[in-house]
C-alpha cells in the first residue's frame, strides 16, 4: 500500500473503532436502564462492527506485510557508451542526491558491489528497509582468461557514511533486529547506448535493463 492509501486505511479503521465504542457504552447504558431489548440491539450493531474491525484488520495486515516483504527501491541508474572495443564509458547517477560520475570501464561488463545490512521480517513488516552503502564499480570480462591477464578497472563509489551501520553490526553482534551483513555483486552486459536500473530490495540489489535514459533521469528527486 502506498503512504496515502495506508493512511486513509488506518483512518477509516479508527472510525471503525469509534462507533463499535460508541455502541459497547450504549449498550452498557441501556443495560443499567434495563431496557435489554435496547441493550441487545446496540449489542448487535457492537458484534457487527468489531466483525467489520477484525476482518478489515486481517486484509489490511496481509496487504501491507506482503508490500513491504516486496518493497522495491530504485538506488542508481547507469548509461553506457561504447568507446573501443571492451572499453566503454559508464555514466551513473544515484538517486538518493542526484550525484552524477562517470567512468570508462575494461571488459564486456559492469560490475557493481555493495555492502548489505538485511533486517529480519518483522522489523520489515514494522517499517525498516535492507541497508546498504554502494562500494565500487568495475569492468568485468566474460572470458576467464581475459580477467586474468588484464588489470581491473575498479574505482571507489562511495565514502565511508558518519554512521556506519556495517561497522555497528560487527561490533554489536546481539542486535536482534539485524539479520545478516555481507557484500553483495551486481552485473550484467555492457551494451552500445544501453540504459540500466540498480534496486533495492529487502533481500538484496537487483539489476534491470531500461530501454529509456529520459526514466532513469526523471527517477531522480531534484
Amino acid at each position: 500500500m502506498s503512504s496515502s492509501i495506508e493512511l486513509y486505511y488506518f483512518i477509516f479503521l479508527a472510525a471503525i473503532l469509534f462507533v463499535s465504542m460508541f455502541f459497547f457504552l450504549r449498550a452498557l447504558k441501556m443495560l443499567k436502564r434495563k431496557k435489554i431489548w435496547a441493550s441487545c440491539r446496540n449489542s448487535s450493531y457492537l458484534l457487527l462492527f468489531l466483525f467489520l474491525l477484525i476482518s478489515l484488520s486481517l486484509v489490511g495486515s496481509n496487504v501491507l506485510t506482503y508490500h513491504r516483504l516486496t518493497y522495491e527501491k530504485p538506488i542508481a541508474s547507469l548509461h553506457v557508451e561504447q568507446l573501443d572495443k571492451q572499453q566503454y564509458r559508464v555514466e551513473l547517477l544515484l538517486l538518493d542526491n542526484c550525484h552524477k560520475t562517470s567512468y570508462v570501464l575494461q571488459g564486456d561488463e559492469w560490475q557493481v558491489d555493495a555492502r548489505i545490512i538485511k533486517w529480519y521480517g518483522w522489523a520489515n513488516i514494522l517499517g525498516l528497509d535492507t541497508s546498504f552503502q554502494l562500494d565500487r564499480i568495475s569492468g568485468r570480462y566474460q572470458n576467464i582468461n581475459q580477467q586474468r591477464t588484464n588489470l581491473p578497472t575498479v574505482f571507489a563509489l562511495e565514502a565511508r557514511p558518519e554512521y556506519d551501520l556495517w561497522a555497528l553490526k560487527k561490533k554489536h553482534q546481539w542486535l536482534p533486529w539485524l539479520d545478516a551483513e555481507y557484500g553483495q555483486s551486481t552485473f550484467l552486459a555492457m551494451k552500445k547506448n544501453q540504459s540500466y536500473q540498480l534496486s533495492m530490495t529487502q533481500s538484496g540489489m537487483i539489476a534491470r535493463e531500461k530501454n529509456s535514459r529520459l526514466e532513469q533521469i526523471n527517477n531522480c528527486k531534484l
